[in-house]
């Protein structure tokens, strides 16, 4: 009598799976959902003024609306990964795409007293899809956040450009805090590692997946004289010209 192989039991890699995916939404979505609480409040305060300060508090709840889309389309974005659905893809200013995400972070930035510098190279359009655009980009600042909260001997900086760098459309988040050690430099992309405690050690595999399935790249080197830059990089790219309607 033949003999019966027992059916392996799925759920213990599933419920992994599952936890993955938890930690990946929790991770990406608390930027976006502070910056909501953050100018909600801000655009009360604005609101109780005698006289209300108008255009302040609508400046605020503009950035409430941003955030909650972005955060709405993170974990829509989330959800395609975990299903292997296609990205959505359109046609963007890359330049555009920095520049939100920074308006988004700015209260942190300026909470952690981080002087950010901006350097933009002429607008280039990607097809891609904008939302996982915006949430590489937005893991990028916030590591940066995380990595220079603890320098206190020199004045903290971020620096963002975007760039033509060997044929490629490179955008580059720099920061001046301790670097990355050389032993982790590759490990930091695996899933689950992290060096921050706490961390889910999703962030940069994503990030880093989300590149790939675009056709681009994302490396880390080292900063000069102090701290770590990440190039986020794609070969296909277009130069936006303004429409002539």
């Amino acid at each position: 009598m033949a003999s019966i192989k027992p059916t392996p039991d799925l759920r213990p890699a599933r419920l992994n799976a599952l936890g993955e995916f938890a930690a990946s939404i929790a991770h990406e979505v608390k930027q976006p959902l502070a910056a909501i609480t953050l100018n909600a409040r801000a655009g009360l305060q604005w609101l109780d003024q005698d006289p209300p300060r108008l255009e302040e508090a609508r400046a605020a709840l503009r950035i409430v609306l941003e955030a909650s889309m972005a955060a709405t389309g993170m974990v829509r974005s989330l959800h395609g990964m975990a299903c292997q659905t296609a990205p959505q893809r359109a046609t963007f200013v890359v330049n555009d795409v920095v520049r939100d995400v920074l308006q988004l972070l700015r209260a942190e930035l300026r909470l952690q007293c981080i002087g950010v510098t901006e350097d933009y190279g002429p607008d280039y359009q990607l097809n891609a899809d904008r939302v996982q655009l915006m949430q590489v980009i937005m893991n990028l600042v916030l590591n940066a956040i995380e990595a220079l909260k603890d320098i206190h001997d020199r004045p903290r900086t971020l620096a963002l450009r975007t760039a033509i760098d060997g044929g490629a459309l490179c955008v580059s988040v720099a920061d001046n805090g301790a670097g990355i050690p050389a032993a982790l430099a590759e490990r930091i992309f695996d899933p689950l590692f992290s060096t921050k405690p706490g961390g889910t050690g999703m962030g940069l595999a994503i990030c880093r997946s989300i590149a790939q399935a675009h056709g681009g790249c994302l490396r880390s080197g080292d900063a000069r004289p102090h701290g770590a830059v990440f190039h986020l990089s794609f070969k296909e790219y277009t130069l936006w010209t303004p429409s002539r309607s």
